[in-house]
C-alpha cells in the first residue's frame, strides 16, 4: 500500500511538474501597439521587455507611424483593427470613435486603482469626447496631481542655457536682448572652437525632423524659441501674452524675431553648417560630446549634465535675457495632447490583461520604471528608502544592465511606448518624492555644487523659475481640458501645403546671407504663404483655438 502511494505521489508530483513548465513556458501575448508617440517600430527588446514579460507575460510589438510613415494608419483603419494599445493625439480620438476602431472601456477602469486616481482628469477629457458621464474610451497622458495653476519645475520648457565656465570665461556678461546674447555666443565661440576630441563646436546645431509637429506649423527649432517672447504657436496662429492671436509672418511677433535672430547667428559664423541636414540623431551625439554651446529645451541638459559635470562647473545652466517674457506652461493636470485608448478588437483575456498592464503602468512600480530606471543601474535605494542616483549616465553611455533584467544596454532596451499616463511630477508613494531625480533630496544634496551657489549669488534667485518670477519674465499658462477638433480633409491638405512652404522658406531664411536678401525674400513667403491659403487656416485655427484661450482666461480670473 505504501509503495503504491509512493508510485501516486511520485506521478504527481511528475504531472505538476509537467503543468508548472508548460505554463511557464506559455507563449507570451503579443500586443500591438500603434504609438504616435514611438520613435521606434518593431519589438519591443531588452530590459523594459523583460519587466512585463516578467509580470504579465505579454509582448508589445510596436508600430510607429512616425517611423514607418503615416500610411500604415489607412491601412490598419481600413481593415478594422488600428491597434490593441492605442497611443493617438487627443483631437483625433472622435474620428476613431465614429470609425469604430476604439472600445468603450467603461466595464474595467473604474476597477484601476492607480489609474482612476486621476478620476478629475479622465471625467473631464471622456465628458467632452462623448457628453456622457461615466463613459470612458481613453485615458489622457502625462497627468499631475498637482493643481491646473501650479509650476512645479524649477526649470521651464524652452529658456536660454549656456555652460557655466565657458560663460564665466567670457566675463559673465549681463545680457539685455538677443543681440547681447549673440556677442556672448560669439565670445565662447571664440574660446571653445572645438570639444575636447578636436571636433568642431558651435553655439547653435540645429535639426529638421520635428518641423511642424506638436500642433504647429513652422520648423521647431524657432517655434520653440518664441515662447521666450511670450508667444505660443496654436498650429498657423500666433498667440500673443495679450491672449489675441496674430499671423505667422507678422513682423512684430516672434516668429520674425527667432528667425532673424538664428540669420544674424548665421551671419556671424557661429551656426554648425550642418545644420538643417542633419538628422536628430547627430545632434544629440553632439549635445553629448561637447559640440553645441546653447541649449534651449530644459531636457536636453540630461544629454550632458553629469554629477561630475556639475561639480566641474562645465555644466548647462539658465542665463537670463533681460528683454525676454517666457511663456510657460503650468504643470499639465489635465494630462499632454496625447491619450491611450485600447482597439475595438480587442476582448476576452487579451481585454483583461491588457488592462491590467494599463492600471500597472500607472502604478508606483510602473511609474519608477518609467521615471527612475532601474535599481542598482539609475539609482539605489537609501537607509531611509528614498532613491539615490547612481550611475547617471546609464542613458548617455547605453550602460549595461544588471544581470536579472536581462543583457543589453539600458538605452536599447528602454520604453519603447514613449508616452506615461503619470506625470513625472506626480508623487511616487513609494519614497514620498516626486518621481523626476531632479526633486529627490539625495539629488539636490548631490547637486549644490559651487557651480549652482555661482549662479545662485550671481543673479540672486534659487532657480530658474525663482529668477523669473522675481523680474516679472514668467507668463505662466493654466492647464485646462481642451481638444481641439480634427482637421477635416481639405484643411488637412491645406496644412500640408502651407507648413511645408513655411518651412521652406523659414530654411532659407536663416541662411541668407545679408540683412536685404532676408527681408526681400520675408515679403516673398508672405505672398507665397497666402497663395496657399494660409489666410484661411489662420482663420480656422483662431477659431478653433478661441475656446481654450477663453477658458483659460476663466481660470486666471478665479
Amino acid at each position: 500500500m505504501k509503495r503504491l502511494l509512493s508510485v501516486l505521489l511520485v506521478c504527481a508530483m511528475v504531472l505538476s511538474m509537467g503543468l508548472f513548465s508548460a505554463l511557464a513556458e506559455e507563449a507570451p501575448l503579443v500586443i500591438d501597439v500603434y504609438d504616435a508617440a514611438a520613435n521606434y517600430n518593431g519589438t519591443q527588446s531588452g530590459w523594459f521587455a523583460k519587466v512585463i514579460k516578467d509580470r504579465f507575460n505579454i509582448e508589445l510589438n510596436i508600430i510607429a507611424p512616425q517611423v514607418v510613415g503615416n500610411e500604415v494608419f489607412a491601412t490598419r483603419a481600413q481593415s478594422g483593427n488600428l491597434g490593441d494599445l492605442i497611443v493617438v493625439d487627443k483631437k483625433d480620438m472622435s474620428d476613431l470613435l465614429d470609425a469604430g476602431l476604439v472600445r468603450d472601456i467603461s466595464d474595467k477602469l473604474p476597477e484601476c486603482e492607480n489609474i482612476m486616481k486621476f478620476k478629475v482628469q479622465i471625467d473631464a477629457y471622456n465628458k467632452g469626447l462623448t457628453g456622457e458621464d461615466g463613459v470612458y474610451y481613453g485615458i489622457p497622458s502625462e497627468m499631475t496631481d498637482t493643481s491646473p495653476t501650479s509650476i512645479t519645475d524649477d526649470v521651464i520648457y524652452s529658456s536660454p542655457m549656456i555652460r557655466w565656465d565657458l560663460y564665466t570665461e567670457v566675463g559673465r556678461p549681463q545680457l539685455k536682448n538677443l543681440d547681447d546674447l549673440l556677442d556672448c555666443l560669439a565670445a565662447i565661440h571664440e574660446i571653445h572652437p572645438t570639444n575636447e576630441d578636436g571636433d568642431p563646436a558651435y553655439p547653435f546645431t540645429l535639426w529638421r525632423d520635428w518641423d511642424g509637429n506638436d500642433n504647429m506649423i513652422g520648423i521647431a527649432n524657432v517655434v520653440q524659441l518664441t515662447t521666450w517672447y511670450g508667444e505660443k504657436l496654436k498650429q498657423s496662429a500666433i498667440l500673443k501674452p495679450d491672449n489675441t492671436f496674430t499671423t505667422v509672418y507678422d513682423r512684430d511677433a516672434a516668429y520674425y524675431k527667432i528667425t532673424k535672430f538664428l540669420n544674424k547667428a548665421y551671419q556671424m559664423g557661429i551656426v554648425d553648417p550642418e545644420s538643417g541636414e542633419q538628422p536628430w540623431d547627430d545632434v544629440a551625439n553632439k549635445l553629448s560630446t561637447g559640440r553645441a554651446d546653447l541649449m534651449w529645451y530644459s531636457w536636453q541638459t540630461g544629454f550632458w549634465n553629469s554629477v561630475d559635470r556639475l561639480n566641474a562647473g562645465t555644466g548647462f545652466i539658465f542665463i537670463p535675457v533681460e528683454d525676454m517674457n517666457f511663456y510657460a506652461d503650468a504643470d499639465r493636470y489635465f494630462g499632454s495632447d496625447r491619450m491611450f485608448g485600447i482597439g475595438s478588437q480587442v476582448e476576452g483575456e487579451k481585454y483583461d490583461r491588457l488592462m491590467e498592464f494599463l492600471d500597472w503602468y500607472a502604478s508606483p512600480e510602473g511609474a519608477t520604471f518609467q521615471h527612475c530606471g532601474i535599481e542598482g543601474l539609475n539609482y539605489v535605494v537609501g537607509d531611509d528608502g528614498k532613491f539615490v542616483p547612481y550611475k547617471d549616465n546609464a542613458l548617455m553611455d547605453n550602460l549595461p544592465v544588471p544581470e536579472e533584467y536581462g543583457e543589453g544596454g539600458y538605452n536599447d532596451g528602454n520604453n519603447q511606448i514613449n508616452q506615461w499616463i503619470v506625470s513625472s511630477l506626480c508623487v511616487n508613494d513609494i519614497t514620498g518624492e516626486r518621481f523626476a531625480q531632479k526633486y529627490w533630496q539625495s539629488y539636490k544634496d548631490m547637486t549644490m555644487t559651487e557651480m549652482k551657489k555661482e549662479w545662485q549669488e550671481t543673479f540672486d534667485a534659487e532657480d530658474s523659475v525663482d529668477y523669473m518670477k522675481k523680474h516679472n519674465q514668467l507668463l505662466a499658462s493654466p492647464s485646462v481640458d481642451f481638444t481641439p477638433r480634427a482637421d477635416d480633409n481639405d484643411i488637412a491638405a491645406l496644412r500640408v501645403d502651407v507648413n511645408t512652404q513655411l518651412c521652406s522658406y523659414t530654411w532659407n531664411l536663416i541662411f541668407c546671407e545679408t540683412d536685404e536678401d532676408f527681408e526681400a525674400m520675408w515679403d516673398e513667403m508672405i505672398e507665397q504663404l497666402n497663395g496657399f491659403g494660409y489666410e484661411q487656416l489662420y482663420a480656422y485655427d483662431c477659431e478653433t483655438y478661441q475656446p481654450e484661450v477663453d477658458a483659460k482666461i476663466a481660470v486666471t480670473a478665479e
